[in-house]
């Protein structure tokens, strides 16, 4: 018999420049076990384009359960990832 992967749900909190894009303040998603914390991310992206358009790599930071996540990080049943933007104000 074969064994699937099991469903796990990660809530996701979103900073205030955060919440401009995604309409949102926090969020659940369901998604297969065994999944790391950079194809999870790959995930939100995918799903909310413009943060990636928006925020050039190094202005987002992560905590994943209060601490800097790693990139092969699994994530797990309940696991709770923030995600929040650095100042973006430039100079014109």
């Amino acid at each position: 018999m074969e064994k699937f992967l099991k469903p796990i749900r990660v809530k996701i909190f979103y900073d205030e420049s955060l919440r401009k894009i995604t309409g949102k303040s926090f969020e659940e998603a369901v998604v297969s076990e065994n999944l790391n914390f950079v194809l999870f991310l790959n995930f939100i992206f995918s799903s909310y384009p413009e943060i990636p358009k928006k925020f050039i790599p190094g202005v987002l930071g992560f905590l994943l359960n209060g601490r800097a996540p790693q990139e092969n990080d699994i994530l797990q049943d309940g696991d709770e990832l923030e995600i929040m933007a650095q100042n973006l104000d430039k100079p014109d």
